[in-house]
């Protein structure tokens, strides 16, 4: 299993990061790195997610990942199959944590199956400031 994990402080209560993060529908107008955005923060949901792609104002990869666990205010966990589970699986994590300023956002991507071994360069090298893109976006919206 590959994983990446950025983090970033956000100068606002856990509650309103968590009203950005749950509001996927939206997620397409504040994130840099998505397209198209749908679907409901309850367990169980699957989305529609389209990301950005190489060239300005074209659509990237689509999936249709899973919620498979959420806590409100802290927590959101989604896994998508690509092709089959064992081929491979991505899951995406976003933790925030209360600190004394606001909140700590732990955002992490893992990567498993029989391909991930093939993408871990372009991983390793790509997801990276994508994921840290995001972070800012959010941090900026939220503050």
């Amino acid at each position: 299993m590959q994983q990446i994990k950025t983090e970033i402080n956000i100068a606002a209560p856990p509650s309103e990061v968590w009203n950005m993060i749950k509001n996927i529908d939206a997620w397409h107008e504040w994130s840099p790195i998505i397209n198209a955005s749908q679907g409901k923060a309850v367990i169980g949901e699957t989305l529609s997610i389209t990301m950005t792609g190489k060239e300005s104002g074209q659509d990237g990869a689509k999936y249709s990942p899973v919620i498979i666990a959420i806590t409100e205010d802290q927590y959101l966990h989604w896994r998508a199959h690509m092709l089959a589970g064992f081929v491979f699986t991505n899951d995406k994590i976003l933790t925030l944590e209360e600190t004394e300023t606001g909140t700590r956002l732990i955002h992490i991507e893992t990567f498993k199956g029989l391909m991930a071994p093939l993408m871990s360069g372009s991983v390793q090298k790509n997801l990276p400031p994508m994921l840290e893109s995001m972070n800012n976006a959010l941090k900026q919206l939220v503050e």
